[in-house]
């Protein structure tokens, strides 16, 4: 979508790990229908997709806010979930990072290009593995090889929930291969998307504060491409009276004159 503002082009783009836990789970749903339509993002990443035998929630979710395009890829390895776009911008190709000969461990990347602005976009969709540092680290690696095959465009984004902090291993690797943190381009402290502190579903959880693992990353070609707004979602009760996810989402506006 276009936006009517001063810039020639702006595209929204959000990443949101939706939560496939049974909690409260048709009130969330609901309420992350909500939050969708409330930041009306022109492509959205979704992580933790619930999928069953008709489709997935994904598909819900785009027919209950007016998505006209949906992606979903379910793990192979674990089918009752996967990753997601929602875009209402036409897509030129979706593909899995396991359509690769890449090891089980790695199925953890989704990718889909778009025309945008007369540039051409790749939008990768990343979930890191949780448990292990030294696994995500792998991941990212098999991740970077990946998009390095030919899969560059003008501009790229890498987003999603990578399972860590801005002052990991994981973090200073993309960094040093380039890919910068739409964070650092504007002004004030870049918010938490695992709040420890205000979200109802971390209260037990093994994190001391709160942190963000949830970025949105990019790397261009264009010189006139800008970082102008950037914000959580997510954060606060719906009408629904529930937080819809234990994530937040990110979003940020790019702009191209």
């Amino acid at each position: 979508m276009t936006h009517s503002r001063k810039w020639e082009y702006e595209v929204r783009i959000a990443t949101y790990n939706i939560w496939n836990h049974d909690t409260l789970w048709q009130k969330r749903i609901d309420a992350i229908c909500q939050e969708v339509k409330r930041i009306d993002a022109d492509v959205i990443a979704l992580q933790e997709v619930r999928s069953y035998e008709e489709g997935s929630v994904a598909h819900d979710i785009a027919e209950a806010t007016g998505y006209p395009y949906c992606v979903f890829h379910a793990y192979p390895d674990s089918p009752d979930e996967g990753l997601a776009f929602l875009s209402k911008i036409p897509l030129s190709s979706v593909e899995a990072i396991w359509e690769e000969d890449v090891e089980e461990s790695n199925f953890c990347a989704t990718r889909v290009t778009l025309i945008f602005g007369g540039q051409e976009w790749g939008l990768t969709n990343v979930h890191l593995n949780w448990r292990s540092s030294s696994i995500r680290e792998c991941q990212m690696e098999v991740v970077r090889d990946w998009l390095s095959k030919g899969r560059q465009k003008a501009i790229e984004v890498l987003c999603g929930d990578f399972n860590d902090h801005p002052r990991s291993n994981i973090y200073d690797d993309v960094s040093d291969a380039g890919w910068l943190d739409v964070t650092t381009f504007v002004a004030g402290e870049s918010q938490p998307t695992l709040d420890v502190k205000h979200n109802p579903y971390l209260q037990s959880s093994h994190l001391e504060q709160p942190e963000r693992y949830d970025w949105i990353l990019f790397r261009s070609e264009c010189s006139e491409l800008g970082v102008q707004h950037i914000d959580v979602f997510g954060d606060m009760r719906t009408s629904r009276d529930v937080v819809p996810s234990d994530h937040y989402g990110v979003m940020v506006d790019f702009t191209v004159n």
